[in-house]
Parts: C-alpha cells; structure tokens; sequence
C-alpha cells in the first residue's frame, strides 16, 4: 500500500496591481494574440539584426517549415510587425524587416524573456509534478475499475 502525501499550500497573497479596464485588458489580449502564434516571437527576433530574405530565415529557424513560415510572416506583416520589401530585379527579391512597430513589442519582451529564464527551472518542476499526478490518478482509477469488476489486480496475474 502506497502513501500519498498532500502538502498543504496557504492561499498566495495577491498582487497590488492597477486595476485594469476593459480597454487595457483587450489591447493586452491582442498583443498576446500576435504572440501565440508558435513561430511569431522567433521570426520577430530573427529580424531584430536587419533585414532577411525568406530562404535565410527558413535556414536561420530550425524545425519551420516554408508553409509555416509564409503564413507566419503574412500574419505578422498584417499585423503591422514585419515590413515586406520586393525589390524589381529579375528574379524579384524580397525582404523582410521589423517595423517600428515590430521594434517595439520585441523591446517589450525582453522583461518576460527575464521572466522566462528566472522561472524556467520552476515551470519544468511543475509541470513534472502535474504530469506524475496524472499518471498516479490514472493508475489508481484503472485499479478501481478492476476491483469493482471483481478482476485480480495485475500484479496478481
């Protein structure tokens, strides 16, 4: 027989943040929007050092594919982040830059990049944590589908 030990966790006390109106929380919303996309931060970043041709980014990306990476650097020049320049020559080329805007919202993440690095560590112990509950739930479930069904537990058989 197995026991489990639950730690007891006080409530964590809450943050004296400003409060926030709907107007603020919708622009927030958008701007995480733009970076939920998977590939959105890592393009954005790959363009913080001047401007690239498609083929460097795709080599500069590991894992994009050219689809993902065309649709990405669509949605972000919709967006008003990335700047596409065609330059008539023949063949034609094109260009991709951050644009001002673009600028902005990486210089806006460096904090969270910070936040990232201080708390990686945490997120994996957590998550490790989660997913060994899961397992355990899962395990003792199926264990007590047996029993009720009147089967010899597995490691009888």
């Amino acid at each position: 027989m197995s026991c489990v030990t639950m730690a007891v966790h006080s409530a964590p006390t809450p943050l004296a943040l400003p409060a926030v109106d709907e107007e603020s929380l919708e622009a927030l919303q958008a701007a995480v929007g733009v970076l939920a996309a998977k590939w959105s931060v890592v393009v954005l970043t790959r363009l913080a050092t001047g401007t690239r041709r498609f083929n460097e980014l795709l080599r500069q990306i590991d894992g994009v594919s050219r689809r993902m990476l065309s649709a990405t650097l669509r949605q972000l020049e919709r967006d008003g982040l990335v700047e596409r320049h065609v330059y008539a020559r023949v063949p034609a080329r094109v260009g991709y830059e951050l644009s001002p805007a673009g600028a902005e919202l990486l210089a806006a993440l460096i904090p969270l990049a910070g936040w990232g690095a201080e708390h990686r560590a945490d997120l994996f112990a957590a998550r490790e944590r989660y997913d060994r509950l899961i397992e355990w739930r899962s395990n003792r479930e199926g264990l007590q589908a047996q029993s009720r069904a009147g089967a010899p537990p597995a490691s009888m058989i």
